[in-house]
């Protein structure tokens, strides 16, 4: 088994905002200075759940294009997460595939079972083990 490590940097910005950093790449996460859903950063749940919707379209169309599947135009996921506490969490996850283009039926069914393979479905079927640890801050060298 070969393997990968991926690095994620989170970090408060000055906007209170949490940045999430890999590669060059930013998200923001958080909520409004009043406690609310700010409109402008996505909330943990909903990074789960938009990195499970584009894994699966991004499973989907890579097998469609490497398996000359050329009927397939798009791939649209609408991902649902129910929400429960006690403790907090997202219990249910519905995801629901639109596949654009004149596919045939068996198309179709190959395509629908491709999606349950992408990495983030992988990962949440077999739960990885987590672990915490706790590291001294950075001092600044005078």
């Amino acid at each position: 088994m070969s393997t990968q490590t991926i690095r994620t940097t989170v970090r408060r910005n000055a906007a209170g905002k949490q940045e999430i950093r890999s590669r060059n790449a930013i998200a923001l996460m958080g909520r409004a200075p009043d406690g609310n859903d700010a409109d402008d950063a996505f909330r943990a749940g909903e990074l789960l759940l938009g990195a499970l919707g584009a894994c699966t379209a991004g499973t989907v169309s890579a097998y469609a294009r490497n398996h000359g599947i050329t009927a397939l135009q798009d791939v649209i996921i609408e991902v649902i997460g129910e929400e429960v506490g006690s403790p907090s969490r997202i219990a249910g996850i519905e995801i629901v595939l639109t596949l654009v283009g004149d596919l045939s039926s068996a198309e179709r069914e190959k395509l629908q079972r491709v999606a349950t393979s992408c990495k983030i479905h992988n990962t949440l079927k077999h739960p990885p083990q987590i672990a915490i640890a706790v590291a001294a801050p950075e001092t600044a060298s005078a």
